[in-house]
């Protein structure tokens, strides 16, 4: 008797969790469903390739359509999933059908945050999807002026993007730096020094109180300390929020994501989640946390592809154990985080240093090596994965000193 894997969330996540069965050798029915009327695309590219390409982009489509067609899907994107009834083991969709399935994979990733009061202005975007990027390359294609508000990675990305483009760009975030809760005050200190040096105005420690307006326009940001900027454009990048509100009633546990074990199951018998929506056991202490990187989503398909599997009786399962990794484009700056920095953190500078472009950072906890953070040594980085995977002392990591070739052992 055949059997039915459903996957809900047709992005990265759930592509990737699609793929692994197949390749696992699950050949059962296996529907993916978007809410997007795109295929599977990627996103990375939206707030830099795509928002500064000087033609209209195609979509960055994660596979072409022969490739899709390998992996034999019922593919149904424009479809949004309303209700779960774990019990009966049935999702219900918006255009009135319901779907039973033997095994359910929850991949509905991030909904970006946005202003009720600024709904409806002219010239105000957020950036998630492929269409947000269209609406936004159209917008700033008129504009002499653009304020971005929310300095994190993609707003940060977005502002040198939009700098990149020609206009004129001022950076508004409440926290004291950029990327301040990615990778704290020395690095969000050198982003902020970027940007600088790029001509970007920044205004941190500071929120918006109003914006004004005129014909529904955006036209002025009034920031809580008397600042005004005339602007054309306003992009906002404060976050974004899981996508569970459909999963309210069901039982599924949530709390700010949809919690998972370290097999990536839910607290539902045959629920699964991966990618931006999955509350993972917090590997720096008790609780759980969303790890919203482009290869975490990957990394966690790829277990909960094994453990499906595993449920339907082939292989055996396994605990989730990779590192997260993340990293941004900025001008032409890349800078990567190995591990999960925390704010209590000790930083330790391995080699380098901000001023010159170029350096390694440590996280350290206990003297034991928790993150690096680099920018311009992207190669070295990488040769510090063993040192954050074991959690090796600095003063062996110093010693190693993976990031020079002839002693590199990580």
């Amino acid at each position: 008797m055949s059997t039915h894997v459903v996957i809900v969330g047709a992005g990265l996540a759930g592509l990737r969790t699609a793929e692994r069965l197949r390749r696992g050798g699950y050949d059962g029915v296996l529907t993916l469903i978007g809410t997007e009327a795109h295929p599977p695309y990627d996103r990375p590219p939206l707030s830099k390739a795509l928002l500064g390409a000087e033609q209209t982009p195609d979509l960055p489509a994660l596979r072409n359509s022969d490739r899709l067609a390998e992996l034999d899907l019922d593919l149904r994107t424009g479809v949004t999933a309303t209700g779960l009834d774990p019990r009966a083991h049935r999702v219900r969709l918006d255009d009135g059908s319901e779907l039973a399935y033997d095994q359910l994979v929850l991949a509905t990733g991030l909904t970006a945050r946005a202003f009720p009061q600024w709904q409806g202005i002219e010239g105000v975007h957020v950036l998630r999807s492929f269409d947000d990027c269209l609406a936004l390359r159209a917008s700033a294609a008129n504009a002499r002026h653009a304020t971005v508000i929310g300095a994190g990675v993609l707003g940060s990305e977005i502002a040198a993007t939009l700098r990149g483009r020609g206009a004129e760009v001022d950076l508004v975030d409440a926290l004291p730096q950029p990327l301040h809760r990615v990778a704290g005050d020395e690095v969000g200190a050198f982003i902020a020094d970027l940007h600088r040096s790029h001509g970007v105005s920044l205004h941190l420690g500071r929120t918006v109180a109003e914006l004004a307006t005129d014909e529904g326009r955006v036209r002025e940001v009034r920031l809580d300390d008397g600042t005004r900027v005339r602007t054309d454009l306003v992009v906002v990048a404060v976050g974004a929020s899981p996508v569970t509100d459909w999963l309210e009633s069901s039982g599924v546990h949530l709390d700010a994501g949809v919690v998972v074990d370290d097999r990536g199951a839910t607290s539902a018998p045959d629920v699964w989640a991966v990618g931006d929506v999955a509350a993972v056991p917090n590997p720096r202490g008790d609780g759980t946390i969303r790890i919203e990187h482009w290869t975490a989503a990957g990394d966690l398909a790829a277990t909960v592809a094994t453990n499906v599997l595993a449920a339907l009786g082939t292989g055996e399962p396994r605990a989730h154990a990779e590192i997260p990794y993340m990293w941004t484009d900025q001008y032409d700056v890349k800078l990567q985080c190995l591990g999960l920095p925390c704010a209590s953190d000790e930083r330790v500078l391995l080699t380098g240093s901000p001023e010159s472009g170029a350096f390694l950072l440590a996280f350290v906890d206990d003297g034991h090596v928790k993150a690096v953070v680099g920018a311009g040594m992207p190669a070295a980085l990488m040769r510090c994965r063993a040192a954050v995977t074991k959690s090796w002392p600095v003063t062996e990591l110093r010693e190693a000193a993976p990031w020079e070739r002839r002693k590199a052992t990580a």
